[in-house]
């Protein structure tokens, strides 16, 4: 019964390290096998317009009272809310979804 045990670990590990070494073999995707300069698969997503920003607010009940800019990723307006309040508009640059408010 001993001798079993040990023959059955040993067999364990002997299709385990097998197993590994398949795993540890080389991938490689971003490599362009096509002859010519090496070609980059990103590609640039269009910023929303300024118009579409607008409608935005508006669908939310906010009136824009600044140009919207660029800050850290997302466009910030300066917008007014449906109360009055001066506030700060985030909206998403691809989509042009809002995203949240400050109070200024």
């Amino acid at each position: 019964m001993f001798n079993s045990k040990i023959l059955l670990a040993a067999a364990a590990m002997a299709v385990s390290s097998l197993a590994g070494t398949a795993n540890a073999a080389p991938w490689d995707n971003h490599f362009d096998h096509r002859p010519g300069p090496a070609v980059r698969h990103e590609f640039h997503r269009p910023y929303v317009e300024r118009v579409r920003i607008y409608d935005t607010l508006r669908f939310r009940h906010y009136r824009g009272i600044g140009d919207p800019y660029f800050v850290r990723g997302h466009y910030v307006v300066r917008s007014i809310d449906r109360f009055g309040r001066p506030v700060v508009v985030e909206v998403d640059p691809y989509s042009g979804a809002f995203i949240g408010e400050f109070r200024i």
